[in-house]
């Protein structure tokens, strides 16, 4: 009964109303990125409109533009401009993308028989990355016109044949494959990078900020409770340490478990959102070949990362929950250790420091580089920091890396129970109330008061 009530009043602690508040503001957060990343993605991937003024008037120009907007893929919004003034005329229109056919295009591509310009005005934005995407997309649909142009001068001036005319400029048809642990599939590797790349990086970001959180949490909760001496009341009552450092733990663990449940599903709401939004536009349809590959037909991403296995199973993020779990049962257990060396608010913040270093130096190794592909040395050393596998986790998971996976597992296990058996060590002797980390200003105030006396 007495743990009952010791683990009661840490749950209290631990679990606030605050602390509720950021894990789901965690989840909400990531469910949120998620639709705005796929609803970005693919409104800038769109290029079934364009905004288009035409200024000539010639039968070729109106020829071109009538195939363009009667093509299945583009349609024309046709605007009219009242000076030249592009900066003023884009915000008047309110548009960001616009493309402009000047007077004489006809005439100097069918009489002149030279080049002709074709304007491209766009608003620059600085929005990070997916702002960019509908530039680039608007761009592509000038190629379309271009294309659409050199059909009608192959046509009209040398009188070929749409099959000679199709041939010509696609003399070559590259069908595209991607093999990965000896399976393949029919898909585009840099559109699956690119899905990849946006599946992978979100885990660590929110790794990084939920560990730095969860073990701020638990060692102000811990140093506070021995700066104000209730840490000193505790241990006197009639009540074993170790009922006291297990209750301590149990409700660090519950909060750890609360936390990554959060985070976890938060993460799988924020891959649904992105991949369900972007799989159509970047997916590589399957259709007749005339290569001979034994490849079953993949008809988008995700299907694709099914076939080459690296499609994440609901086992693997129940895998990837138990790393994370333990990832941040170490940081508060760390943290309790630390904590209870703090004497004032300025050491909690000191204490901090290597916990913090201990989360940076693999979050940005990890979104740089690829960890498995180092030296055996460099790979060693950052594997030895704990946090390292939980960073790597979902990599691992979905290039079936599984060998690495049970290692750092078990590593982490050990690295938990050595962090338990220092901490039960320090909970049980009078180490708890004898080690500790002065700030400078601490052993400045500590020296003048021995002074004075």
């Amino acid at each position: 009964m007495k743990f009952g009530n010791i683990l009661k009043k840490e749950l209290r602690e631990l679990i606030t109303v605050q602390a509720i508040f950021s894990m789901i503001f965690t989840m909400v957060l990531l469910i949120v990125m998620g639709q705005i990343m796929g609803g970005a993605m693919e409104e800038g991937f769109d290029t079934s409109q364009i905004t288009l003024c035409n200024q000539d008037d010639s039968e070729f120009t109106a020829d071109v533009l009538k195939k363009v907007d009667d093509s299945e893929s583009t349609n024309i919004n046709y605007v009219e401009l009242q000076s030249d003034d592009y900066a003023a005329e884009m915000e008047r229109l309110g548009i960001k993308n616009l493309v402009i056919i000047p007077k004489g295009y006809g005439e100097s591509i069918t009489e002149k028989q030279e080049p002709a310009p074709v304007k491209f005005v766009s608003v620059f934005q600085t929005g990070g990355i997916t702002s960019s995407i509908g530039t680039i997309t608007a761009s592509d649909v000038i190629g379309e016109i271009e294309t659409v142009c050199t059909n009608e001068v192959l046509l009209k001036s040398y009188g070929l044949s749409d099959e000679e005319i199709s041939l010509i400029r696609d003399p070559m048809q590259t069908v595209e494959y991607t093999v990965n642990n000896e399976k393949i599939a029919e898909v585009s590797p840099s559109s699956l990078g690119a899905i990849y790349m946006m599946q992978s990086m979100i885990a660590p970001f929110a790794i990084f900020f939920l560990l730095l959180m969860a073990s701020q949490m638990i060692m102000t909760a811990i140093s506070t409770e021995k700066i104000d001496k209730t840490l000193e009341t505790l241990l006197s009552a009639p009540v074993s340490r170790m009922s006291v450092l297990g209750a301590k733990m149990a409700a660090a663990v519950i909060t750890a478990l609360l936390n990554a449940l959060f985070m976890i599903v938060g993460f799988v709401f924020y891959i649904i959102g992105m991949m369900g939004s972007t799989v159509g536009e970047i997916s590589m349809n399957a259709g007749p070949e005339t290569i001979d590959v034994p490849v079953s037909e993949v008809t988008n991403m995700g299907q694709a990362m099914a076939e080459l296995g690296l499609a994440l199973t609901p086992m693997s993020y129940v895998l990837f929950a138990l790393q994370l779990f333990l990832t941040i049962a170490i940081g508060l257990a760390v943290s309790l250790i630390l904590g209870a060396m703090a004497t004032d608010v300025k050491s909690v913040q000191t204490l901090t420091l290597p916990i913090m270093v201990a989360v940076m130096i693999p979050f940005f190794i990890t979104m740089l580089s690829d960890v498995n592909s180092m030296s055996l040395g460099f790979k060693v050393i950052v594997y030895a920091i704990p946090f390292t596998h939980t960073y790597t986790a979902l990599t691992n998971l979905m290039n079936g890396d599984m060998l690495i996976y049970w290692i750092g597992l078990i590593y982490q296990i050990i690295f938990f129970a050595v962090c338990m058996f220092l901490a039960v060590k320090m909970f049980t002797t009078d180490k708890l109330f004898t080690v500790s980390f002065n700030s400078d200003k601490s052993r400045k105030k500590k020296k003048a008061q021995t002074e004075e006396q």
